[in-house]
């Protein structure tokens, strides 16, 4: 074989006599490489398949070496390999469709990874610069977030509106087969729709945070039990970490002041809106314990005319220092012992997690929006390299006003983002005094506008005709925009023109029993006059206010239906959150049903609302 290749390359070179030297050269070093490869049973490594259009890196992991990076991508379901010393990417491999989150085992080469739109589970293993998959396993619905014990032994995947949290047994991934079936050990119904996870130190149990409200689970992996539930004044927590002192659970979100009307003043200040990270202790977690805020110190992100809009993921430096990602303001705040802001680093758009690898290694943000990562010197706290995952291509109307809906430079001095109230399009589930009834002094509840574009008309006195006058009176009512332009409002409006309505939190099943419970429910609401209100099949919704019985601060009496398209994915309900579930609104508040209902009634009628 060996003689073969060399007479080969020998040849090659005569062919190649009288051109020039370096084109000769050129060919009978390609020539020797391919030559050699041969011999050892290879064939030579193809560049990286970049993928076409936007990939939006969304989660990312360091290999054991400390310097290769796994970016899982979002929008084009691929998982990057990165050479972060060489700056460079080296591989890209498409795995799934929709991809949300990643997590690395212990044994440093296997990655999981989690798909919302296949809803799976997906194992697979980096070999040099590929991503080789090796198992998928079905979850509920819509996971948003995969964290794997410090053993290596169980993953917990939380899905968002399943309000689930299912531990999968890792110990299949062990062997040295190429494939592996996972299973799942344990399923736990959650009282909010999750999103993020952290392990404990102790290796059992874990923590899973609300995705739009302030709820935290306190979770026994092993058992499969759900140990405490805690409620903390915040929403939006986006960012977990176990402190360095092993001893405090950091958490960054965001905390609004319900009954502060969205005055400019209010705003700039920075007391309508306020960006933190909270303290909290770990051993509080595990005690039911009613006012847990009191328990926990809270470190404002604010600066000197600047906010610090939409905090993200978290890293822990070293006993002195943590980061914090600013998604909303494209930043990183550096934030020491003492709660105090050493520095905050400008990267380019929406960074949503941190990385950070072998010590001496820069801190890789992973600037979603951008498709990119900003590589930033620890010590110096400055941005030292940028590495492209792709190139951008030319974003249309909508793309550019998903954009606007997460930054919080829309708002006076970037305090707050249109994501702050209506998180990825959904809701807070909080109150805001907004202006959007022309008064003040009367907060309403926040809405979803997943489906918005159907539900007109606008605001909770629907007084708004058009989106696009409503997405203005909010930009310059609520958010108190530096600027306006028809073409961000244009941008906005075909956004929002692409979000679908929230899905059923119980959808309908195959069980005859339950198709049966809902179909009744159906005829309850039609028969109690509930289609007056809630046009089905389209919005649940109608074009007119009604009176229901119920008035607000300033005898405001007839109101907009708000849709019933996922209904059951609320907290609390009624203009200004007064049922503290979906059962009250017919219980105590007994919300023009008429008559009493029965028992068997409301819950056949309660099974129709969350199938919707």
């Amino acid at each position: 074989m060996l003689s073969r290749n060399l007479c080969r390359i020998h040849s090659l070179a005569n062919r190649l006599r009288g051109r020039s030297a370096w084109i000769g050269t050129m060919a009978v070093c390609l020539a020797v490489w391919i030559g050699y490869l041969a011999i050892a049973g290879q064939t030579p490594p193809r560049p990286p398949q970049r993928t076409e259009g936007l990939l939006r890196p969304i989660a990312a992991a360091f290999l054991s070496d400390g310097k290769t990076l796994c970016v899982a991508n979002q929008r084009s379901g691929t998982v990057s390999i990165v050479d972060v010393p060489r700056r460079k990417v080296v591989g890209e491999t498409t795995i799934g469709k929709r991809l949300n989150d990643l997590a690395l085992l212990p044994d440093g080469k296997t990655i999981l990874a989690v798909d919302d739109e296949r809803h799976e589970l997906i194992a697979a293993r980096i070999v040099g610069e590929t991503v080789r998959v090796r198992s998928r396993l079905a979850t509920a619905s819509n996971p948003a977030s995969v964290v794997v014990s410090g053993d290596g032994k169980w993953a917990s995947v939380a899905s968002l509106w399943s309000r689930r949290v299912q531990i999968v047994d890792l110990t299949p991934l062990s062997t040295t087969d190429n494939s592996a079936t996972l299973r799942i050990r344990h399923t736990l119904r959650l009282p909010f729709a999750p999103r993020n996870q952290c392990v404990l130190p102790g290796g059992s149990r874990l923590v899973v945070s609300d995705a739009f409200g302030g709820g935290l689970a306190l979770l026994d992996a092993v058992e499969g039990k759900l140990l405490v539930h805690h409620e903390i004044n915040g929403h939006n927590l986006r960012g977990l970490a176990v402190a360095a002192d092993k001893k405090h659970l950091l958490i960054a979100h965001q905390i609004l002041d319900q009954q502060l009307p969205t005055l400019e003043e209010k705003v700039w200040r920075g007391q309508l809106m306020v960006n933190v990270v909270r303290s909290l202790p770990i051993e509080l977690l595990t005690k039911p314990i009613k006012d847990i805020d009191k328990s926990s110190e809270i470190i404002s992100l604010k600066g000197n005319g600047r906010g610090a809009g939409d905090p993200s993921g978290i890293t822990v430096l070293d006993a002195e220092v943590f980061a914090v990602a600013l998604a909303g303001v494209n930043e990183v705040a550096f934030v020491n012992d003492e709660g105090d802001i050493n520095r905050r680093v400008s990267v380019e758009r929406r960074p949503t997690a941190i990385a950070w690898g072998a010590s001496g290694q820069p801190l890789v943000t992973l600037n979603t929006f951008d498709d990119s990562l900003s590589l930033i010197d620890v010590r110096q706290a400055l941005v030292v390299g940028t590495i492209r995952l792709g190139s951008q291509p030319d974003l249309t109307s909508a793309d550019r006003g998903e954009l606007l809906f997460f930054d919080a430079h829309l708002s006076r001095d970037g305090w707050f983002s249109c994501h702050s109230c209506h998180t990825d399009g959904h809701t807070n589930g909080l109150l805001a005094d907004t202006l959007g009834d022309n008064s003040y002094g009367t907060p309403k509840r926040t809405l979803t506008l997943l489906g918005t574009a159907l539900t007109d008309p606008w605001g909770w006195n629907g007084s708004m005709k058009y989106l696009q006058d409503q997405i203005e009176k909010s930009l310059q009512d609520t958010m108190h925009a530096p600027t306006i332009s028809g073409e961000q409002i244009n941008d906005l409006l075909s956004y929002l023109h692409t979000l679908p309505p929230p899905p059923p939190l119980e959808p309908a099943t195959g069980d005859k029993e339950d198709r049966e419970t809902i179909e009744r429910g159906e005829v309850i609401f039609h028969e109690r006059g509930c289609i007056r209100c809630h046009i089905s099949p389209l919005t649940y919704t109608s074009h007119e206010t009604h009176d229901v019985g119920f008035a607000d601060e300033n005898g405001l009496r007839k109101f907009n239906p708000p849709s019933l398209r996922g209904v059951g994915q609320g907290y609390r309900f009624l203009h200004d959150n007064r049922a503290a579930t979906l059962e009250e609104v017919f219980t105590k508040y007994r919300h023009k049903v008429g008559p009493g209902l029965t028992s068997q009634e409301r819950d056949d009628l309660l099974r129709f609302l969350r199938s919707l």
